[in-house]
């Protein structure tokens, strides 16, 4: 800020003063909050001997934001900015940068448990002195500046006081520091005129005696910010200290002080100044609106405000007739005036003022303003339209006097509005009202002579039908009507309710045949072996009009014109039609045939579909029954697992183990979609021992990443030592030998590469049970992975994964294509129908119908659901500031990234996504891109020193990135800082990866560093209890799977995760990436996807805002 702006937050009587405490302000601190915010503090001294403690908030950029004081006038804050905020905002502004700058701040040490930081509170060593400023030290016990002394800043006031003679004022206000407290009493005087001028406030102010008017409510208002005393008379003189005034006097002078703090801001904005109001009172000051309404409502209880009575409501009103020669005179009484306030109005006369509610006055105050006073004259003829359209808005609110009955004998009768429907041919409507008086009917084609008849009634009515529709005629009462069928289609929706709130609603039998009855729809279903039998019966509906209707539906029409022009209401009786067309893939043609045939897989999204459904009749056999109620009571089927099994399972993998084989029971398949860590394997393992102990002799296959075959085979031999287990590995020739030992075994491993090699092997072999493990490895249906698998022969699929949907929800379709061929559509009518409008239109009607087909086949837990007894995750983000050259480094690589972007197209996917790796490299080390680069890396920094302070702790890191070469990086400065470590790479070859788990978590080293790839999956590391990602990937499910090596069964110990973010750089970017994406993959299993292949370049430009050089 500088001394203008302080000027105009102050006021200039307030900066006037504090201009005068700039030296009084003594031990001024500085702090910088992390978001930029400076926190400056001090002592204020007084005019006495008081010390005042003074704060302000100023943001980086020198704006105000806040400030308070303990003296009496600001009172912490409560009350406006005091000369003491202004001394300390002045004092400030004259600093020089160098004592002011704050002290830089210690970088903040993340608090890890154990961990003891020997140098947080270390003294900084102080600087020796020479001879020459010790010896002056040791005379006058000061410390000096440079070469020259500097008296005390309150010696310096000393010596000023007495020669600028500035004593007089400190003596006046030191003998008023015996002034008692809240003993001054103000009293507000309405003056209130009948000319249409603003209202005006005068004061009177008191010591509990005598009243004195105030001269000037703003001379007031400064005497009391200067703290001045003021002489009324003989009886009253006093400093005018903010504690010297009552707490209701304190009410009214904020509510002053505000009216003219915002007078003021006016004239500075406009350069003019306020209207001052002429022939006032002396002393008197106009009234705002909002100044009105506050003023009131603190006198409200009282029942008086300002010498006027106080009530709430309109008074008794009466409203009197005479004749007069032609007509009559009308006049309310007694008479009143109008007052606006900001959010109420007011009535007033001599003595009294009526508060009304703004809404309950907008129509009633025209009239009074007009009639209240001399009153007006009507014709004959006006007083009828009165009689119509002023009096039913005062209603019961007024008296009418009339003796004669001028008036009331001109009053209506209360029409009763009748609307008549009629369709003169099929598409069209015509409406007409009428109107009964009495006996007395008023019609579009005739009405009676002479009759008083209610003109506003009848507006209202013809309004209401022009809401809908267009007049046919120019008569009064009108004739409307439409052609049009939108139009027709609103008006049978809204408009018919909204005339038979307003009145009768008579139809024609045309017209009620413009709208044909529902269908009666009744759905039978049986189970016929391994098919479903579904009867569908529409009734009287005829048959060749369900493919139009199937297609109205699903453009969700309100409305659909059959072939004779009737219309259908599209309500939710024929929501099965939708149901059955959009879920089950019956076309019109199929429903039109009464008769179709499932698959037996369609039986719980088939019964999901029809139940609850409203106006349907759904009959079921006892089959179909059954299987409802297996998938609706999984948990309480009687499968027990296999006794033999070597591990006592948890109630949810109990769950699992029913689930798997209620499917298997039905010949259905499904996705185990556990979150990582809750034991899917052995959940598969106790599945297929209890299979062949029932009596099951094909062997079955398991098919997953090369990382996981020896940790298959290792789990069947520790749960499941029954289970004569095959692993397929070594050259061609081999494998082709361990197939003939394939029909003997019962389980059969190999990894998704050599199942592609060996396709030849597998087509004379039949398997029981197909089951793949880490199944996001075929989510892309053209490759040959996924065409390999599916040429699997087996009876039954079953797919595992923690995260079916990585990126796109095309993913899931090819895992269902994978498990049940047929049951999803075909591939580009998912897009159309599922993805395309959950994706990019949220819409909420594809959601539920894809959980209704998908639902049944997934299974999906949580951890924090299941597994209770795990101790707690903790997720830290870790910001990082680049350093200068690395900053610029960045910068540059935007630049060029921006315009490769801009120039790119929609197919240059894997340019593109170059061309954002070089950007994050960068944040990641300049080194991974220039190997000449000679300057540091603060991301590399940081995260050594935060291992460092883990490992003094006694923590175990597991530290992973996505770059390998960073990798290498990483372990060259830890081997420096002297921290054991190992290193897991994709390309680690098989037993070397079990040895270096085995070793780490047997306790030989304190980081393990990690690709986000080689240790996404089979890894269990649940001897680390801190996470550290270097650099964050467009796909947070990777993370969370790297992650969940070390978060899983067998975790003792809490688990600190931490991000490290480069500020400020594409790497925010993902961050929100991944936030604003996780709800694509919750739609269907409740997991996330960073979908960054699937961006257009120009949502990729989106990722490099706020990156400017």
């Amino acid at each position: 800020m500088d001394r203008e702006e302080i000027r105009y937050l102050l006021g200039s009587t307030i900066y006037a003063r504090a201009k005068a405490y700039e030296n009084r302000v003594q031990d001024l601190e500085c702090e910088t909050a992390e978001n930029g915010v400076r926190h400056l503090s001090a002592d204020v001294r007084g005019s006495g001997r008081n010390l005042y403690r003074t704060q302000a908030w100023l943001r980086q950029n020198g704006s105000f934001v806040s400030a308070s004081c303990t003296c009496s006038f600001n009172e912490n804050g409560e009350g406006p900015c005091c000369k003491h905020i202004g001394a300390l905002l002045l004092h400030e502004v004259d600093e020089p940068e160098e004592k002011m700058e704050p002290k830089p701040e210690k970088k903040a040490l993340l608090d890890i448990p154990g961990v003891q930081r020997g140098t947080e509170f270390a003294k900084e060593a102080a600087a020796r002195k020479d001879s020459y400023v010790s010896g002056l030290e040791m005379l006058f016990g000061r410390k000096w500046r440079g070469d020259e002394p500097v008296s005390d800043v309150q010696a310096q006031e000393l010596l000023r006081a007495y020669q600028e003679d500035a004593l007089a004022e400190v003596e006046s206000l030191t003998a008023s520091d015996g002034q008692q407290r809240g003993f001054a009493e103000l009293e507000p005087e309405l003056i209130l005129d009948y000319s249409g001028q603003p209202p005006l406030l005068r004061l009177r102010i008191s010591d509990g005696g005598r009243q004195y008017v105030v001269k000037s409510i703003p001379e007031l208002l400064t005497a009391i910010e200067k703290e001045r005393s003021v002489s009324y008379g003989k009886t009253l003189a006093f400093v005018h200290r903010w504690d010297a005034f009552t707490s209701e006097a304190k009410k009214i002078l904020t509510l002053l002080r505000r009216q003219q703090d915002t007078v003021k801001s006016v004239e500075a904005a406009t350069g003019r100044p306020t209207r001052s109001i002429a022939n006032g009172p002396a002393g008197s000051v106009p009234l705002s609106g909002e100044l009105l309404d506050e003023l009131v409502a603190l006198y409200e209880l009282r029942g008086e405000v300002g010498g006027y009575a106080l009530r709430k409501g309109l008074p008794a009103l009466t409203l009197r007739v005479e004749k007069k020669r032609g007509g009559v005179h009308i006049v309310v009484e007694p008479s009143l005036y109008t007052l606006q306030g900001l959010d109420y109005s007011y009535l007033y006369n001599e003595d009294t003022i009526w508060k009304l509610e703004r809404a309950e006055a907008a129509r009633l105050l025209p009239a009074l303003n007009a009639l209240c006073g001399s009153g007006l004259f009507f014709t004959s003829k006006d007083a009828v339209s009165f009689c119509s359209f002023v009096l039913p808005e005062l209603g019961r609110k007024i008296t009418i006097d009339d003796p004669d009955r001028l008036l009331l004998n001109q009053i209506p009768l209360e029409p009763v509005v009748q609307f008549y429907l009629d369709a003169p041919h099929m598409g069209a409507v015509r409406v007409h009202p009428e109107f009964l008086y009495g006996e007395d009917r008023v019609t579009p084609f005739a009405a009676p002579v002479d009759l008083l008849r209610d003109a506003r009634a009848e507006r209202r009515a013809g309004r209401l039908l022009q809401t809908y529709l267009t007049q046919q005629t120019d008569t009064s009462p009108a004739e409307y009507g439409t052609d049009d069928e939108d139009t027709l289609v609103t008006f049978l929706e809204e408009g018919v309710p909204a005339l038979l709130a307003e009145g009768e609603v008579y139809l024609s039998d045309a017209f009620r045949d413009l709208q044909a009855a529902p269908p009666k729809i009744s759905v039978g279903v049986s189970v016929q072996g391994s098919v479903l039998d579904l009867e569908v019966d529409t009734g009287e509906f005829p048959v060749s009009e369900l493919k139009a209707l199937l297609k109205s539906l699903h453009q969700k029409k309100r409305y659909h014109r059959l072939r004779d022009g009737r219309l259908l209401r599209l309500d939710d009786s024929l929501e099965v039609l939708d149901e059955l067309n959009e879920t089950l893939e019956l076309s019109g043609a199929k429903l039109g045939q009464n008769h179709a045939q499932l698959p037996l897989y369609r039986a719980p999204s088939l019964d999901w579909a029809l139940s609850g459904q409203t106006g349907v009749r759904f009959n079921r056999d006892d089959a179909f029954r059954r299987i409802s109620r297996s998938f609706h009571a999984v948990k309480d089927s009687e499968y027990a697992p296999p006794v033999s099994l070597q591990k006592t399972l948890r109630k949810y993998q109990r769950d699992g183990y029913r689930w798997l084989r209620t499917l298997d029971g039905y010949g259905m398949g499904g996705i185990l979609a556990d979150d990582m860590g809750l034991g899917k394997t052995v959940q598969v393992l106790s599945y297929l021992l209890a299979m062949k102990q029932n009596g099951q002799t094909l062997p079955s296959l398991i098919v997953c990443p090369a990382s996981l075959v020896l940790n298959w085979a290792e789990e069947c031999q520790k749960f499941t030592p029954e289970l004569s287990c095959v692993v397929v590995d070594g050259d061609a020739a081999h494998r082709a030998e361990l197939a003939e030992s394939w029909p003997a075994a019962d389980l059969v491993v190999t990894s998704y590469d050599l199942l592609r090699r060996d396709e030849a092997l597998y087509e004379g072999q039949e398997f029981y049970a197909c089951i793949l493990d880490e199944a996001q490895a075929i989510k892309n249906h053209t490759t040959q992975k996924y065409k390999a698998v599916c040429k699997v022969r087996s009876r039954v699929r079953f797919a595992l994964t923690g995260t079916p949907v990585e990126n796109r929800l095309g993913e899931l379709w090819s895992i269902f294509s994978f498990l049940m061929p047929g049951y999803l559509p075909p591939y580009k009518s998912f897009c159309s129908r599922f993805e395309k409008p959950i994706v990019q239109e949220e819409d909420q009607t594809a959601v539920r119908r894809l959980n209704q087909l998908t639902g049944p086949f997934i299974l999906r837990r949580m951890k924090s659901d299941v597994l209770k007894e795990l101790p707690p995750k903790t997720e830290n983000v870790y910001r990082i500031e680049l350093e200068e050259e690395q900053r610029k480094l960045y910068l540059a690589a935007v630049v060029d990234a921006r315009e490769k972007l801009q120039a790119a197209k929609p197919e240059d996917k894997m340019a593109v996504f170059a061309v954002l790796m070089r950007l994050r490299e960068i944040c990641c080390d300049p080194r991974l891109i220039a190997d000449n680069w000679e300057g540091g890396s603060a991301k590399l920094d940081a995260c050594v020193e935060l291992v460092s302070s883990a490992v003094e702790g006694g923590h175990r890191i597991l530290l992973f990135s996505q770059f390998t070469s960073m990798l290498e990086l990483l372990a060259k400065r830890l081997d420096a800082e002297g921290i054991s470590h190992f290193t897991l790479q994709g390309s680690t070859p098989k037993p070397v990866r079990a040895e270096l788990v085995r070793r780490f978590n047997g306790g030989e080293v304190s980081v393990f560093l990690i690709s986000l790839r080689a240790g996404g999956t089979g890894l269990n590391l649940t001897a680390a209890d801190i996470v550290i990602h270097y650099d964050p990937w467009w796909n947070v499910a990777a993370q969370n799977q790297a992650t969940d090596r070390a978060y899983r069964i067998g975790q003792q110990n809490p688990v600190q995760v931490y991000k490290l973010i480069a500020q400020d750089t594409i790497e925010e970017k993902i961050v929100e990436l991944q936030q604003a994406k996780q709800s694509l993959a919750d739609t269907v299993t409740g997991t996330a996807d960073g979908a960054i292949l699937s961006m257009r370049p120009d949502e990729l430009l989106q990722l490099l805002e706020g990156s400017e050089p």
